[in-house]
């Protein structure tokens, strides 16, 4: 049997950090300058080892003390993202019914007549566009180039524009009907920017759709908790609001979806634009979620003791969620002396090493010998699915380890 290259945590010593990952902003809602510190997470990295790019940053989030928003603080500079973000791969991104959803409710609202015009912003390459109707003039913007190239490869045949450019910047020849962000303003670092530059792309009847997920409905038991380290500003609905109103729109509708955190709204121009009030049930929100995430995680703890002394760990996983626990959980530190072994479905991780410990493929565990080792699933959405392949492989139901007892669908 071949030998598995079992490694102890760390083991990678050339990770580095860069100030010009991030940069000190105000407010990204009100505009204020007077954050105070809610979480901290130091050294935190992203993705797999590297001994020439900058993996590591620490992961702040705070709370205006004007106006209540949350936000990152620093917050990611271009070249942060860039070098960040690169490897994010199947670690992101919507599951493949939602796009469905979208767009059944864009049509029962009347935003896809035949002859409208639709933009959408963060449109990656292309592929939601696609799937709507021929009859409308569809439009698209990211700043990602090399997937608005992949789109006009892909797509270009079908009338659909692609535009390479910066969301708080972009100009269009024509002024749509209907804009759409679906979960892309929570990424942004200079939210109000991009609202007021699509203001001004619009007509006096353009509508606004724009998704985000809120504080009020952040209440999961995955120990990533609300504040995503991918989400430059965490939004509540109040929040929201006042982005909104402070960049010329109004809101003329809202949705809150039931099986994930997404709220949904449409806006349309407003005469004038309004400054931020803070809303003090958003800070009551907030202290109650912090201490559901502390219970959240202390029960993460609890199932994961089922680990024991168990010397050797395989953990299917090898994204952000297995970062977490690291920072969050005993699993790599305490009084143990592991070693670690990592398989994981994406292709940009495998072949790389996560601090020192070697990632590969799912399909080599079929090589372990499960005396003394342990499964470990570090996923959230992906646990059961996870846990159904492991046993289709397999591996004893005795020794894989899920850190959920539940999971709520997203």
């Amino acid at each position: 049997m071949t030998l598995i290259p079992w490694k102890p945590v760390d083991s990678f010593l050339h990770n580095t950090t860069d100030p010009v990952l991030t940069s000190h902003r105000p407010c990204p809602v009100c505009g204020t300058d007077r954050p105070r510190e809610i979480l901290r997470l130091d050294d935190f990295q992203f993705f797999t080892d590297s001994a020439t790019l900058p993996k590591r940053t620490t992961i702040c989030e705070v709370q205006c003390a004007a106006c209540y928003a949350l936000y990152l603080n620093p917050a990611y500079t271009s070249r942060g993202f860039e070098v960040l973000f690169a490897e994010a791969g199947c670690s992101y991104g919507a599951t493949e019914g939602r796009p469905q959803e979208q767009i059944r409710w864009l049509t029962e609202m009347g935003l896809l007549n035949d002859g409208s015009s639709i933009l959408d912003v963060g449109c990656y390459d292309g592929r939601f566009l696609s799937l709507l109707p021929a009859t409308v003039r569809r439009i698209g913007v990211d700043i990602d180039n090399p997937a608005i190239e992949r789109g006009r490869a892909l797509y270009g045949d079908q009338g659909i524009d692609l535009v390479h450019g910066d969301f708080n910047s972009f100009q269009l020849d024509r002024k749509p009907d209907t804009i759409t962000m679906f979960h892309v303003l929570e990424h942004l670092p200079s939210p109000l920017a991009t609202l007021k530059n699509l203001r001004n792309q619009g007509h006096e009847n353009t509508s606004l759709v724009v998704e985000v997920p809120i504080l009020e409905n952040g209440f999961t038991n995955d120990i990533n908790s609300f504040f995503s380290a991918q989400h430059m500003t965490h939004f509540s609905k109040n929040s929201l609001n006042n982005v909104l109103a402070r960049a010329g729109w109004e809101l003329a509708g809202q949705l809150e979806q039931s099986d994930y955190n997404g709220y949904r709204v449409l806006a349309k121009p407003a005469g004038t634009t309004s400054q931020a009030n803070a809303n003090p049930e958003d800070d009551t929100t907030l202290k109650n979620l912090l201490k559901h995430r502390r219970d959240a995680i202390d029960k993460a703890k609890a199932n994961l003791a089922t680990i024991g002394d168990a010397e050797k760990i395989v953990v299917w996983g090898g994204g952000m969620h297995t970062e977490f626990l690291y920072h969050l959980t005993d699993v790599f530190g305490g009084q143990h002396n592991r070693q670690f072994f990592i398989v994981d479905s994406d292709p940009l991780k495998q072949g790389k090493s996560w601090r020192g410990i070697n990632i590969e493929a799912p399909e080599s565990i079929s090589k372990i010998d499960w005396t003394g080792a342990n499964l470990l699933i570090s996923s959230y959405g992906g646990q059961e699915k996870i846990a159904e392949c492991a046993d289709g492989m397999g591996v004893p139901t005795s020794v894989i380890v899920k850190v959920y007892e539940t999971i709520r669908v997203y």
